[in-house]
């Protein structure tokens, strides 16, 4: 009888512990700010890293979803006439061909291994953004370091 007890107790667990890794790995890398909360403030709570402005470039940039689709990759990074640091990243397009820049605010961003997610906007929000024109702007040398929320993978 204890035997048969331990075997559902076990069941029971297993099927608890199944269902929590499952529900875990379908959050999204990087949350977007709660209502209310600015990106700054939604930022700071992404654990923010110290890079390289150089190694950003190239990065793929991804939707965090668990498909993870391809936005495009990051071009340069900029300083606005405000002092923001902004992403500046191809966006759209296939395989290259349509695609245009366009200027993401950095905490508006995470580090996700080797590639970078934009969490505070959704595609339709970044179709809407207007093509990036650098007059206005600093680009940011190659070996400033600037801060990069993390992402918890979406996996």
């Amino acid at each position: 009888r204890s035997v048969a007890i331990r075997i559902l107790l076990g069941s029971c667990f297993l099927a608890a512990a199944t269902n929590l890794v499952h529900a875990q790995s379908n959050t999204p890398g990087g949350m977007p700010p709660p209502p209310g909360m600015s990106l700054a403030e939604s930022a700071a709570m992404r654990f923010p890293q110290p890079v390289r402005v150089g190694d950003l470039l190239g990065r793929t940039v991804l939707r965090p979803v668990p498909s993870q689709d391809v936005l495009g990759r990051v071009r340069e990074v900029v300083r606005d006439r405000d002092g923001r640091i902004m992403v500046v990243v191809d966006f759209g397009g296939f395989l290259g061909f349509g695609a245009r820049l366009i200027a993401v605010p950095v905490d508006a961003m995470v580090l996700l291994g080797r590639d970078m997610e934009i969490v505070a906007f959704t595609a339709q929000q970044l179709r809407k953004f207007p093509t990036f024109s650098p007059s206005g702007t600093t680009k940011v040398a190659g070996d400033t370091v600037i801060k990069v929320g993390l992402a918890k993978p979406s996996h």
